[in-house]
């Protein structure tokens, strides 16, 4: 491969990397988000317990009762979504160290097909050099 088209594919992956990053951090604070909801419905469930303590009507129990019945409802359905959000960024982290171990892959490849070019570069100064002496020693004589 030519130097150009490794620069390009390294470019290309530099991009699709930061792209990760970008999901990885939109997905951490997604995951963040949900826990604060989750504590939020925790801190609503027991202060609706607390209500249990008090006298009650047979009214005031069942809506304490459905809202509290509707607070779990909403809390395993964030839990499960915190889950969910989790299987997500151990897939994005993944993903995100396949391209950081290409581009390392291509950054070694680009080194190496660079070592290459100044190698021949080289021989052919070197050649361009003995092709000269000789015309030089062969003149001489």
């Amino acid at each position: 491969m030519d130097r150009k088209r490794i620069d390009r594919i390294i470019d290309i992956k530099e991009k699709v990397k930061k792209d990760k990053e970008r999901e990885i951090e939109e997905a951490a604070s997604r995951m963040a988000a949900i826990g604060d909801e989750i504590l939020v419905l925790d801190r609503q469930i027991e202060a609706n317990y607390g209500k249990f303590c008090g006298p009650l009507s047979g009214n005031d129990f069942a809506v304490i009762r459905d809202y509290l019945e509707y607070l779990d409802v909403s809390k395993m359905s964030l839990v499960c979504e915190k889950a969910s959000m989790q299987e997500t960024l151990d897939i994005l982290y993944q993903e995100f160290y396949e391209f950081a171990r290409e581009l390392k892959m291509l950054s070694k490849l680009q080194d190496k097909i660079a070592r290459a070019f100044k190698k021949s570069e080289n021989r052919r100064e070197q050649k361009l050099l003995d092709e000269l002496a000789l015309r030089i020693e062969s003149k001489k004589l």
